[in-house]
């Protein structure tokens, strides 16, 4: 992330299954905090699943606490230009540690971010699904390439957001 030489004020992170509606991104952006967003689908109140057999298994080691602080399910979501400089400032002085779940991981510098007495606005939109697509979608995940250009296509001719099944 080169925070340095792109004058943005967002930075969006996406998996590469998931289809993103960036005029619509760009339309819910307008009015929202230029610092200090995460914006996305945001959980604020999860544990780390304990069971040994889950594929996000967290022991009590990696993460101690009983509750992981607020964050952006992994299809995507956007950050403001300051957070992203913090987050790269803080990986480049190994003041940030690595977590193993990538959206979780994002929380916790975001919650690092929010300790050094920074505001934090975080922006739940339930139109950023994770777990395929519905209509009205920002963002649909799960998404294979024959899915991703008949969203296209159907949001070319349609004019709206319409899923592929």
């Amino acid at each position: 992330m080169q925070t340095k030489i792109l004058p943005a004020k967002y930075v969006m992170k996406t998996d590469d299954d998931a289809f993103v509606r960036i005029d619509e991104v760009l339309s819910s952006l307008k009015g929202k905090p230029s610092n200090g967003l995460l914006y996305g689908l945001i959980s604020f109140d999860s544990a780390p699943h304990r069971d040994k057999d889950s594929k996000w298994h967290i022991s009590a080691e990696e993460w101690p606490r009983d509750t992981y602080p607020p964050w952006a399910h992994g299809p995507g979501c956007i950050i403001s230009r300051d957070i992203a400089k913090f987050i790269v400032q803080g990986h480049q002085e190994r003041d940030l540690q690595l977590f193993k779940l990538e959206d979780v991981a994002m929380g916790i510098w975001i919650d690092e971010f929010k300790n050094k007495d920074q505001q934090v606005n975080y922006i739940s939109d339930e139109r950023f699904y994770n777990t395929g697509c519905e209509s009205n979608y920002i963002l649909a995940h799960y998404q294979g390439p024959r899915k991703v250009l008949c969203l296209w296509e159907m949001l070319q001719k349609e004019q709206k957001p319409i899923c592929c099944e």
